[in-house]
Protein backbone atom coordinates (compact mmCIF):
# COMPACT_ATOMS: atom_id res chain seq x y z
CA UNK A 1 0.00 0.00 0.00
CA UNK A 2 3.15 2.31 0.44
CA UNK A 3 1.97 6.26 0.89
CA UNK A 4 -1.76 5.59 0.92
CA UNK A 5 -3.62 6.29 4.18
CA UNK A 6 -6.30 3.75 2.98
CA UNK A 7 -9.41 5.15 5.05
CA UNK A 8 -8.85 8.56 3.31
CA UNK A 9 -9.06 10.04 0.12
CA UNK A 10 -5.28 10.61 -0.78
CA UNK A 11 -3.44 10.40 -4.40
CA UNK A 12 -3.85 7.01 -5.76
CA UNK A 13 -1.67 4.85 -8.02
CA UNK A 14 -4.12 3.56 -10.54
CA UNK A 15 -3.08 1.23 -13.44
CA UNK A 16 -6.00 1.21 -16.07
CA UNK A 17 -5.66 -1.65 -18.73
CA UNK A 18 -7.65 -0.99 -21.74
CA UNK A 19 -7.90 -3.58 -24.80
CA UNK A 20 -5.35 -3.26 -27.42
CA UNK A 21 -7.46 -3.27 -30.06
CA UNK A 22 -8.00 0.44 -30.48
CA UNK A 23 -6.48 3.29 -29.02
CA UNK A 24 -7.40 5.33 -26.29
CA UNK A 25 -9.19 7.64 -26.62
CA UNK A 26 -10.00 6.21 -30.21
CA UNK A 27 -9.62 7.91 -33.35
CA UNK A 28 -13.07 7.00 -34.29
CA UNK A 29 -14.94 4.06 -33.08
CA UNK A 30 -14.29 2.62 -30.07
CA UNK A 31 -16.88 3.63 -26.98
CA UNK A 32 -15.20 1.52 -23.65
CA UNK A 33 -12.03 3.48 -25.45
CA UNK A 34 -13.64 6.58 -24.83
CA UNK A 35 -14.90 5.87 -21.59
CA UNK A 36 -11.89 4.78 -20.69
CA UNK A 37 -10.13 8.12 -21.69
CA UNK A 38 -13.02 9.15 -19.94
CA UNK A 39 -11.68 7.89 -16.82
CA UNK A 40 -7.82 8.40 -16.80
CA UNK A 41 -8.60 12.05 -17.64
CA UNK A 42 -10.73 12.15 -14.44
CA UNK A 43 -8.20 10.83 -12.57
CA UNK A 44 -5.36 12.65 -13.15
CA UNK A 45 -7.21 16.12 -12.99
CA UNK A 46 -8.02 14.79 -9.37
CA UNK A 47 -4.28 14.87 -8.98
CA UNK A 48 -4.01 10.67 -8.94
CA UNK A 49 -0.96 8.72 -10.56
CA UNK A 50 -2.28 7.55 -13.96
CA UNK A 51 -0.84 4.70 -15.70
CA UNK A 52 -2.67 3.65 -18.86
CA UNK A 53 -1.79 -0.04 -20.64
CA UNK A 54 -3.27 0.64 -23.76
CA UNK A 55 -3.13 0.50 -27.49
CA UNK A 56 -0.26 1.68 -29.81
CA UNK A 57 -1.05 5.76 -29.89
CA UNK A 58 -2.80 5.65 -26.59
CA UNK A 59 -2.62 9.77 -25.15
CA UNK A 60 -0.47 9.53 -21.89
CA UNK A 61 -2.09 10.59 -18.78
CA UNK A 62 0.96 10.04 -16.57
CA UNK A 63 2.22 6.97 -17.89
CA UNK A 64 1.76 4.79 -20.73
CA UNK A 65 2.47 1.81 -21.40
CA UNK A 66 1.39 -0.40 -24.59
CA UNK A 67 0.95 -4.12 -25.65
CA UNK A 68 0.19 -5.99 -29.03
CA UNK A 69 -3.26 -6.83 -29.84
CA UNK A 70 -3.43 -10.73 -30.07
CA UNK A 71 -6.72 -10.70 -31.94
CA UNK A 72 -8.09 -13.99 -33.74
CA UNK A 73 -4.01 -14.24 -35.23
CA UNK A 74 -2.44 -17.80 -35.34
CA UNK A 75 -1.54 -19.37 -31.76
CA UNK A 76 2.31 -18.58 -31.68
CA UNK A 77 1.36 -14.97 -32.04
CA UNK A 78 -1.62 -14.85 -29.00
CA UNK A 79 0.87 -16.85 -27.11
CA UNK A 80 3.55 -14.02 -27.14
CA UNK A 81 0.95 -11.10 -26.94
CA UNK A 82 0.05 -12.74 -23.77
CA UNK A 83 3.20 -13.17 -21.99
CA UNK A 84 4.43 -9.85 -23.56
CA UNK A 85 1.60 -8.38 -21.46
CA UNK A 86 2.50 -10.72 -18.44
CA UNK A 87 5.84 -9.28 -18.33
CA UNK A 88 4.46 -5.69 -18.47
CA UNK A 89 1.88 -6.55 -15.61
CA UNK A 90 4.86 -7.99 -13.24
CA UNK A 91 6.58 -4.76 -14.05
CA UNK A 92 3.71 -2.94 -12.89
CA UNK A 93 3.74 -4.75 -9.68
CA UNK A 94 7.22 -4.07 -8.97
CA UNK A 95 6.40 -0.15 -9.56
CA UNK A 96 3.79 -0.30 -7.02
CA UNK A 97 0.48 0.54 -7.94
CA UNK A 98 -2.56 0.92 -5.33
CA UNK A 99 -5.63 -0.41 -7.43
CA UNK A 100 -6.38 -1.95 -11.08
CA UNK A 101 -9.09 -1.10 -13.51
CA UNK A 102 -8.98 -2.86 -16.25
CA UNK A 103 -11.67 -3.64 -19.16
CA UNK A 104 -8.94 -6.46 -20.98
CA UNK A 105 -9.16 -9.99 -21.51
CA UNK A 106 -9.76 -11.60 -18.29
CA UNK A 107 -7.35 -14.20 -18.60
CA UNK A 108 -4.15 -11.62 -18.55
CA UNK A 109 -5.08 -10.58 -14.99
CA UNK A 110 -4.17 -13.21 -13.41
CA UNK A 111 -0.62 -11.86 -12.06
CA UNK A 112 -2.68 -9.05 -10.54
CA UNK A 113 -5.54 -11.06 -9.14
CA UNK A 114 -2.68 -13.91 -7.53
CA UNK A 115 -1.05 -11.19 -5.74
CA UNK A 116 -4.40 -9.07 -4.19
CA UNK A 117 -3.94 -6.23 -5.17
CA UNK A 118 -7.56 -4.53 -5.61
CA UNK A 119 -8.94 -4.57 -8.65
CA UNK A 120 -11.98 -3.28 -10.51
CA UNK A 121 -13.33 -5.17 -14.23
CA UNK A 122 -15.50 -3.32 -16.12
CA UNK A 123 -17.84 -4.82 -18.43
CA UNK A 124 -18.41 -2.72 -21.56
CA UNK A 125 -20.19 -6.12 -23.58
CA UNK A 126 -22.68 -8.66 -22.97
CA UNK A 127 -21.19 -10.37 -20.04
CA UNK A 128 -19.70 -14.01 -19.94
CA UNK A 129 -20.47 -16.59 -16.93
CA UNK A 130 -16.78 -17.50 -17.78
CA UNK A 131 -15.29 -14.27 -17.07
CA UNK A 132 -17.06 -13.58 -13.94
CA UNK A 133 -15.92 -17.36 -12.77
CA UNK A 134 -12.79 -16.15 -14.04
CA UNK A 135 -11.77 -13.46 -11.68
CA UNK A 136 -13.90 -14.37 -8.99
CA UNK A 137 -11.90 -17.84 -8.44
CA UNK A 138 -8.45 -16.15 -8.87
CA UNK A 139 -8.94 -13.32 -6.74
CA UNK A 140 -6.80 -13.37 -3.93
CA UNK A 141 -7.65 -9.64 -3.12
CA UNK A 142 -10.97 -6.98 -2.78
CA UNK A 143 -12.73 -7.24 -6.02
CA UNK A 144 -15.48 -5.31 -8.05
CA UNK A 145 -17.36 -6.22 -10.81
CA UNK A 146 -18.71 -3.11 -12.63
CA UNK A 147 -21.61 -3.27 -15.03
CA UNK A 148 -22.61 -0.66 -17.27
CA UNK A 149 -26.50 -1.16 -16.75
CA UNK A 150 -28.47 -2.98 -14.32
CA UNK A 151 -29.64 -4.66 -17.29
CA UNK A 152 -26.36 -6.05 -18.01
CA UNK A 153 -25.74 -7.57 -14.58
CA UNK A 154 -29.24 -9.77 -15.09
CA UNK A 155 -28.52 -12.97 -13.76
CA UNK A 156 -25.67 -12.36 -11.91
CA UNK A 157 -26.15 -12.04 -8.10
CA UNK A 158 -23.63 -10.77 -6.15
CA UNK A 159 -22.37 -8.78 -3.54
CA UNK A 160 -19.39 -7.71 -5.66
CA UNK A 161 -21.28 -6.07 -8.74
CA UNK A 162 -22.11 -1.86 -8.71
CA UNK A 163 -23.54 -0.23 -11.71
CA UNK A 164 -21.63 3.06 -13.56
CA UNK A 165 -23.42 4.28 -16.31
CA UNK A 166 -21.50 5.55 -19.15
CA UNK A 167 -21.04 9.45 -19.32
CA UNK A 168 -19.96 12.05 -21.51
CA UNK A 169 -18.03 14.94 -20.81
CA UNK A 170 -20.78 17.83 -20.59
CA UNK A 171 -18.37 20.77 -19.63
CA UNK A 172 -17.49 20.21 -23.46
CA UNK A 173 -20.56 20.31 -24.74
CA UNK A 174 -22.56 23.10 -26.02
CA UNK A 175 -26.38 21.78 -26.21
CA UNK A 176 -28.50 23.59 -28.84
CA UNK A 177 -31.78 24.90 -27.93
CA UNK A 178 -33.90 24.33 -30.67
CA UNK A 179 -33.56 22.26 -34.06
CA UNK A 180 -36.83 21.63 -35.02
CA UNK A 181 -35.96 22.32 -38.46
CA UNK A 182 -33.25 19.96 -38.61
CA UNK A 183 -32.72 16.08 -39.75
CA UNK A 184 -33.26 12.77 -38.28
CA UNK A 185 -29.84 11.56 -37.06
CA UNK A 186 -28.35 7.95 -36.88
CA UNK A 187 -24.75 7.41 -35.33
CA UNK A 188 -22.64 4.71 -34.70
CA UNK A 189 -21.72 1.11 -37.18
CA UNK A 190 -23.88 0.63 -39.64
CA UNK A 191 -25.61 -2.92 -38.51
CA UNK A 192 -28.55 -4.96 -38.42
CA UNK A 193 -28.38 -5.03 -34.70
CA UNK A 194 -27.92 -1.40 -34.69
CA UNK A 195 -30.71 -0.81 -36.32
CA UNK A 196 -29.22 1.24 -39.46
CA UNK A 197 -31.98 -0.53 -41.71
CA UNK A 198 -34.58 0.23 -39.99
CA UNK A 199 -33.54 4.08 -39.11
CA UNK A 200 -33.43 4.38 -42.71
CA UNK A 201 -37.17 2.93 -43.59
CA UNK A 202 -38.18 5.09 -40.18
CA UNK A 203 -37.01 8.19 -41.72
CA UNK A 204 -38.56 7.50 -45.53
CA UNK A 205 -41.84 6.83 -43.60
CA UNK A 206 -41.95 10.07 -41.87
CA UNK A 207 -40.37 12.31 -44.94
CA UNK A 208 -37.80 13.42 -42.95
CA UNK A 209 -34.01 13.68 -43.90
CA UNK A 210 -31.42 11.47 -42.86
CA UNK A 211 -27.93 11.76 -42.10
CA UNK A 212 -25.82 8.56 -40.90
CA UNK A 213 -22.88 8.66 -39.00
CA UNK A 214 -20.44 5.80 -38.55
CA UNK A 215 -18.60 2.93 -40.32
CA UNK A 216 -19.13 -0.16 -42.24
CA UNK A 217 -19.03 -3.17 -39.63
CA UNK A 218 -15.37 -5.08 -39.97
CA UNK A 219 -17.69 -8.03 -38.45
CA UNK A 220 -18.70 -11.10 -40.79
CA UNK A 221 -21.29 -10.12 -42.87
CA UNK A 222 -20.88 -6.38 -42.38
CA UNK A 223 -20.20 -5.20 -45.94
CA UNK A 224 -22.84 -7.17 -47.01
CA UNK A 225 -25.56 -5.52 -45.06
CA UNK A 226 -24.51 -2.03 -45.98
CA UNK A 227 -24.39 -3.32 -49.78
CA UNK A 228 -27.71 -4.80 -49.30
CA UNK A 229 -29.38 -3.12 -46.44
CA UNK A 230 -27.89 0.87 -46.65
CA UNK A 231 -26.41 1.56 -50.17
CA UNK A 232 -29.30 1.43 -52.13
CA UNK A 233 -31.18 4.04 -50.18
CA UNK A 234 -28.35 6.50 -50.21
CA UNK A 235 -29.28 9.75 -51.85
CA UNK A 236 -32.18 12.07 -51.80
CA UNK A 237 -33.44 12.38 -48.27
CA UNK A 238 -30.66 9.76 -46.89
CA UNK A 239 -26.91 10.29 -46.30
CA UNK A 240 -24.61 8.98 -44.91
CA UNK A 241 -21.48 11.13 -43.79
CA UNK A 242 -19.14 8.08 -43.08
CA UNK A 243 -17.42 8.25 -39.18
CA UNK A 244 -16.89 11.40 -37.45
CA UNK A 245 -14.75 12.37 -34.68
CA UNK A 246 -15.42 14.07 -31.40
CA UNK A 247 -15.46 17.59 -32.14
CA UNK A 248 -17.50 16.78 -35.46
CA UNK A 249 -20.03 14.31 -33.41
CA UNK A 250 -21.24 16.65 -31.17
CA UNK A 251 -21.90 19.59 -33.72
CA UNK A 252 -23.74 16.25 -35.79
CA UNK A 253 -25.82 15.25 -32.74
CA UNK A 254 -26.70 18.90 -31.81
CA UNK A 255 -28.21 20.05 -35.10
CA UNK A 256 -30.58 17.09 -35.30
CA UNK A 257 -33.86 17.37 -34.42
CA UNK A 258 -33.87 14.01 -32.50
CA UNK A 259 -31.49 11.00 -32.86
CA UNK A 260 -32.87 7.77 -33.91
CA UNK A 261 -31.09 4.41 -32.03
CA UNK A 262 -33.18 1.58 -33.30
CA UNK A 263 -31.00 -0.95 -31.24
CA UNK A 264 -32.12 -4.55 -32.77
CA UNK A 265 -30.23 -6.36 -29.33
CA UNK A 266 -30.14 -6.00 -25.80
CA UNK A 267 -27.17 -3.15 -25.67
CA UNK A 268 -25.32 -3.12 -22.34
CA UNK A 269 -24.97 0.42 -22.64
CA UNK A 270 -25.33 3.18 -25.42
CA UNK A 271 -22.97 5.83 -25.71
CA UNK A 272 -24.80 7.50 -28.07
CA UNK A 273 -27.60 8.22 -25.28
CA UNK A 274 -25.39 10.20 -23.10
CA UNK A 275 -23.71 12.06 -26.06
CA UNK A 276 -27.18 13.53 -27.36
CA UNK A 277 -28.56 14.55 -24.23
CA UNK A 278 -25.93 16.21 -23.32
CA UNK A 279 -26.57 18.43 -26.63
CA UNK A 280 -30.15 18.63 -25.80
CA UNK A 281 -31.14 16.31 -28.38
CA UNK A 282 -34.01 13.92 -27.78
CA UNK A 283 -33.41 10.27 -28.59
CA UNK A 284 -35.93 7.61 -30.04
CA UNK A 285 -35.16 4.29 -29.76
CA UNK A 286 -36.80 1.07 -28.26
CA UNK A 287 -37.48 -1.19 -25.33
CA UNK A 288 -34.10 -3.26 -25.64
CA UNK A 289 -31.23 -3.52 -23.46
CA UNK A 290 -30.20 -0.48 -21.07
CA UNK A 291 -32.50 1.44 -23.13
CA UNK A 292 -35.61 1.99 -20.86
CA UNK A 293 -33.14 2.69 -17.71
CA UNK A 294 -31.64 5.53 -20.59
CA UNK A 295 -34.16 7.05 -21.41
CA UNK A 296 -37.47 8.83 -19.88
CA UNK A 297 -40.36 7.86 -22.03
CA UNK A 298 -42.11 11.12 -22.77
CA UNK A 299 -39.44 13.54 -21.34
CA UNK A 300 -36.13 12.81 -22.76
CA UNK A 301 -37.18 10.89 -25.89
CA UNK A 302 -39.26 7.71 -26.92
CA UNK A 303 -39.10 4.36 -25.94
CA UNK A 304 -40.80 2.12 -29.14
CA UNK A 305 -41.87 -1.33 -29.53
CA UNK A 306 -41.80 -0.76 -33.37
CA UNK A 307 -41.32 0.71 -36.38
CA UNK A 308 -44.79 2.47 -36.52
CA UNK A 309 -44.19 3.59 -32.89
CA UNK A 310 -41.05 5.00 -34.13
CA UNK A 311 -42.30 6.84 -37.13
CA UNK A 312 -45.11 8.60 -34.98
CA UNK A 313 -42.81 9.20 -32.24
CA UNK A 314 -41.19 11.52 -34.92
CA UNK A 315 -44.09 13.21 -35.26
CA UNK A 316 -43.91 13.83 -31.59
CA UNK A 317 -40.54 15.00 -31.14
CA UNK A 318 -41.65 18.85 -30.50
CA UNK A 319 -43.25 17.79 -27.35
CA UNK A 320 -39.42 17.12 -25.79
CA UNK A 321 -37.74 19.38 -24.14
CA UNK A 322 -34.42 20.04 -25.18
CA UNK A 323 -33.74 21.69 -21.99
CA UNK A 324 -34.44 18.45 -19.90
CA UNK A 325 -32.42 16.14 -22.27
CA UNK A 326 -29.63 18.57 -21.51
CA UNK A 327 -30.78 18.64 -17.49
CA UNK A 328 -30.42 14.54 -17.16
CA UNK A 329 -27.26 14.31 -18.84
CA UNK A 330 -25.98 16.85 -15.99
CA UNK A 331 -27.49 14.94 -13.48
CA UNK A 332 -27.27 11.66 -14.63
CA UNK A 333 -24.61 11.16 -17.07
CA UNK A 334 -21.66 13.30 -16.20
CA UNK A 335 -17.97 12.52 -16.58
CA UNK A 336 -17.50 14.08 -13.54
CA UNK A 337 -20.16 11.59 -11.86
CA UNK A 338 -19.24 8.49 -12.98
CA UNK A 339 -15.00 9.45 -12.14
CA UNK A 340 -16.77 10.01 -8.63
CA UNK A 341 -18.32 6.63 -8.62
CA UNK A 342 -15.32 4.54 -9.60
CA UNK A 343 -13.19 6.76 -6.72
CA UNK A 344 -15.47 5.41 -4.34
CA UNK A 345 -15.11 2.01 -5.37
CA UNK A 346 -11.39 2.06 -5.42
CA UNK A 347 -11.00 3.46 -1.86
CA UNK A 348 -13.57 0.75 -0.39
CA UNK A 349 -11.47 -2.11 -1.84
CA UNK A 350 -8.24 -0.69 -0.91
CA UNK A 351 -9.62 0.03 3.03
CA UNK A 352 -10.84 -3.69 2.50
CA UNK A 353 -7.57 -4.38 1.97
CA UNK A 354 -6.06 -2.58 4.66
CA UNK A 355 -8.39 -4.40 7.17
CA UNK A 356 -7.76 -7.85 6.26
CA UNK A 357 -3.65 -6.91 6.08
CA UNK A 358 -4.40 -5.50 9.33
CA UNK A 359 -6.99 -8.68 10.88
CA UNK A 360 -3.84 -11.04 9.15
CA UNK A 361 -1.42 -9.42 11.52
CA UNK A 362 -2.98 -8.93 14.60
CA UNK A 363 -3.61 -12.82 14.47
CA UNK A 364 -0.10 -13.62 13.22
CA UNK A 365 1.04 -11.26 16.39
CA UNK A 366 -1.33 -13.35 18.75
CA UNK A 367 -1.08 -16.78 16.96
CA UNK A 368 3.19 -16.11 17.97
CA UNK A 369 2.06 -14.76 21.70
CA UNK A 370 0.24 -18.09 22.41
CA UNK A 371 3.32 -20.19 21.25
CA UNK A 372 5.37 -18.78 23.56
Amino acid sequence: MGHIEPLGRQTLRILVIADSKISVPPKGYGGAERIFAHLCEGFARRGHKVTLLAAEGSRNYGRLITYPWAGQSAIAWRGYCKLNFIVRSLRELLFGQDIVLAGCRTDYLFPFLMTGMPLIYRFGNPIDQMDVERLQNAAKGPLSLVAVSNHQRTGFASRRWATIYNSTNTRRITASANATDGYLAFIGRLTANKGADTAIRVAKRSALPLKMAGNISDEPGGQTFFEREVRPHLGGNIEWIGEIADNQKFEFLAAARAVLAPIQWDEPCANVVMESLACGTPVITTHRGCMPELIRDGVTGFLTNDEDEMARSVMRIGEISRQACRTEAENRFSTDQMVEEYLDIAHGLIAEKYRTSRKARLLNVSTQQSRK
